[in-house]
C-alpha cells in the first residue's frame, strides 16, 4: 500500500507531464543538455546523474524522472516515517508533505533539485530516530548518508536538516540525561555521523569555504539587499505569520507570474486551523499521555516542536521586523547563514513537522474515541475521522493535482531553433554564441505554461557555448559586473550607435542567435550592422554571423 499510494499522489500531480515535450518552470528551463559538471561544488553530483541519465533517455524523459520521482520519494518517506499509525494516518502523512503550497511554489519555480532535496527529509528523520532510539553504526550511516544526499542536492536545505538534527540528538540526550552508558554511545555515534559527512562533502565544502569556485565565489556576493529582495512575503489579508504557518510565504509568489495555491483552497485559513488542531492534539496527547508503542514520544515530539518553532521563527526571518536583527546578525557573523537568503526554504522543515504532528494527533482521537464505551460500537466514527484526515490535506494541496491543473505543460521548441542550432554546429570553429534579446528572464510564446517567463533556455539548447544576460532584473539587485556582462549591456543601451561586430570579436562572438520573443523588434538594428551578416532566418529565431571575428 505505501508504494501504490505514493505512486498515485506522483501521478495525480505529474500525470499529464508524460506527454511528450519539455518542462519548464521559472529556474528550470527546459534543458535539452543536462551537461557534465565542469567545476567542483556541492551539486556535482546530482548534476553528474542527470547527465548519465539523460544520455541514455534524453533530457526532456530526465526531467520527468526527476519531478516524479521526486514526489513519489516524498510521499514514500513521509508515510514510512511517520513513528505509529495505520494506513489512513500514513497515508495522511504522505499527502500533507507531498500537496502543500512549498511544493507547488517550488515546482513552479522550477527548483526541482530542491524539491528532491526537500523528498530526503522525511529519511533524514527515520535515520536520526535510529541513531537515538538505538546508537550505533547503522544509525550514523544512515544519518552521515541522508545528509551528505540532502547537502549534495540542495546546501541551502542542509541548514534546515542540521537543525533537526541537533533539536533531536539534544532532545534525546536530556531525555536520559542519567544514563551515562547512553550518553556515551549517542555522542560516540553522533560524532562519527558528523564526521562522515563532513568527509563525504570535504570535495565542496573546502572550494566552498575558500571561495576558489564559482558557488563559493557567488555566496560570498549575498547580503543584505539579498534578504530584502528574497523575504518572507505576507498574505494580502491575514499578514504574515498564517502564511508561513500556512507553507505560504515564497518571495516569488508576490511576482504575479504564476496563480497563488490559494486560488484553489480558498478555505484554506479554515483547513490550516483544522491541521493546527490536529497537530497540537498530536502534541499534547504525546506528551502527556503517549502511546505504548511510541515509547520515545517525548523527545520526539519536543524535538519536531523546537525544530519546527525555529524554522517558523527563521522562516518569518527578515520580514519580521523584531526578528530582522537576528537574521541580519546571522547574516554578517556565520557565513553559511548567507546562502539562506530565501528564508521561504525553512517551510520544508515546518512541512515535516505537520507530516508528523497532525497524523498523531488523529491517531490519538481515533485511540480516545475507541476507548469511550459510548462510541464503542459506533465504527462509522473512526471512518469520518480518518477521511477528513487525508480529505483536508487533499483539498489543501489540490492546487498541485492534475499538473497543476494545467498550469504547468510539455511544451515543444520552435524548429527554427534545431535549424539555428544544427548550422552552428556545422562550423568546426564557432567561437562564442550571443542570445538576443538581452534578458536573463523573459517570457517564451512556444512555452505553454501558466507562467511563461523563465531563464533563457539557450545555453542548455545549443550545443555551443551560448553568451546571455546574467542580470535577473529584480529591483533592489545590483546587475552582474563582468566585464563581459558590463560590455553587452553597453551595447544594447546604444543600440545601433555602437560598432557590434568590432566589440563582440573582443569576447570571442562570432555568432548572434535573436529570438523572436518579447523586445526582440528594439534589435532590428542588427541587420544595418555592416559587420554582422544574416546567415540564417527560421521564423522564431535568426542567426547572424559577426564576419570581424578572428580565431583566438
Amino acid at each position: 500500500m505505501p508504494y501504490a499510494w505514493a505512486a498515485g499522489l506522483a501521478l495525480l500531480v505529474g500525470g499529464p507531464w508524460l506527454l511528450p515535450g519539455y518542462i519548464f518552470g521559472t529556474d528550470w528551463p527546459g534543458p535539452r543538455h543536462l551537461l557534465f559538471p565542469d567545476q567542483v561544488w556541492s551539486g556535482a553530483g546530482w548534476q553528474l546523474a542527470l547527465a548519465v541519465v539523460s544520455a541514455v533517455l534524453g533530457a526532456a524523459v530526465t526531467t520527468k524522472l526527476l519531478i516524479l520521482g521526486s514526489l513519489f520519494v516524498a510521499a514514500l518517506s513521509a508515510y514510512k516515517a511517520l513513528p505509529i499509525g495505520g494506513f489512513i494516518a500514513r497515508a495522511a502523512a504522505a499527502t500533507i508533505y507531498t500537496l502543500n503550497p512549498f511544493v507547488y511554489g517550488r515546482i513552479h519555480y522550477g527548483q526541482l533539485v530542491l524539491v528532491a532535496a526537500y523528498a530526503v527529509l522525511p529519511i533524514l528523520a527515520m535515520a536520526l530516530r535510529e541513531l537515538v532510539r538505538k546508537p550505533g553504526l547503522l544509525g550514523a550511516l544512515l544519518t552521515a548518508l541522508t545528509l551528505t544526499v540532502i547537502g549534495m542536492l540542495d546546501v541551502h536545505v542542509l541548514i534546515p536538516a542540521a537543525t533537526l538534527t541537533v533539536a533531536v540528538g539534544v532532545a534525546f540526550a536530556i531525555a536520559r540525561v542519567r544514563d551515562l552508558s547512553y550518553l556515551l554511545r549517542l555522542s560516540s555515534y553522533a560524532a562519527v555521523a558528523a564526521g562522515l559527512t563532513l568527509l563525504a562533502s570535504a570535495y565542496w565544502l573546502i572550494p566552498l569555504a575558500r571561495g576558489t569556485n564559482q558557488q563559493g565565489q557567488f555566496l560570498s556576493g549575498f547580503g543584505a539587499i539579498d534578504l530584502g529582495v528574497f523575504r518572507t512575503v505576507p498574505d494580502a489579508r491575514l499578514g504574515l505569520i498564517p502564511n508561513v504557518l500556512g507553507l505560504y510565504g515564497f518571495w516569488a509568489e508576490n511576482v504575479s507570474r504564476f496563480p497563488s495555491m490559494k486560488d484553489f483552497a480558498p478555505l484554506w485559513p479554515l483547513v490550516l486551523v483544522s491541521l493546527l488542531a490536529l497537530a497540537g492534539v498530536g502534541v499534547v496527547a504525546n506528551l502527556w499521555h503517549p502511546d505504548e508503542a511510541f515509547s520515545d514520544a517525548r523527545p520526539w515530539i519536543l524535538a519536531l516542536l523546537v525544530a519546527g518553532g525555529i524554522a517558523a521563527v527563521l522562516d518569518l526571518g527578515f520580514a519580521e521586523p523584531h526578528i530582522r536583527p537576528l537574521i541580519q546578525w546571522l547574516d554578517a557573523t556565520v557565513p553559511p547563514y548567507r546562502g539562506m537568503r530565501d528564508a521561504g526554504k525553512w517551510a520544508a522543515l515546518i512541512a515535516l513537522a505537520y507530516a508528523q504532528l497532525v497524523p498523531l494527533g488523529a491517531v490519538a482521537i481515533v485511540g480516545w474515541l475507541r476507548r469511550d464505551h459510548r462510541l464503542r460500537a459506533v465504527e462509522v466514527v473512526p471512518i469520518i475521522v480518518g477521511t477528513l484526515l487525508v480529505a483536508l490535506p487533499i483539498y489543501y494541496g489540490n492546487g498541485l493535482l492534475f499538473g497543476m491543473h494545467g498550469e504547468i505543460q510539455p511544451s515543444a521548441y520552435p524548429a527554427g531553433w534545431y535549424a539555428a542550432d544544427r548550422l552552428l554546429l556545422a562550423d568546426r570553429e564557432p567561437g562564442t554564441t550571443l542570445f538576443l534579446p538581452w534578458h536573463l528572464y523573459l517570457k517564451f510564446g512556444f512555452i505553454k505554461n501558466t507562467n511563461a517567463v523563465i531563464a533563457t533556455p539557450a545555453p542548455s539548447f545549443f550545443a555551443v557555448p551560448v553568451l546571455v544576460s546574467a542580470d535577473p532584473e529584480i529591483p533592489g539587485m545590483r546587475p552582474p559586473n563582468t566585464p563581459e556582462q558590463a560590455l553587452l549591456s553597453r551595447l544594447v543601451a546604444a543600440r545601433g550607435g555602437a560598432d557590434w561586430p568590432q566589440a563582440l570579436s573582443t569576447i570571442n562572438v562570432k555568432y548572434v542567435l535573436l529570438a523572436r520573443e518579447v523586445d526582440w523588434r528594439d534589435y532590428q538594428f542588427l541587420d544595418q550592422q555592416a559587420g554582422l551578416m544574416k546567415v540564417g532566418d527560421y521564423g522564431s529565431i535568426a542567426l547572424y554571423e559577426n564576419l570581424a571575428w578572428h580565431a583566438p
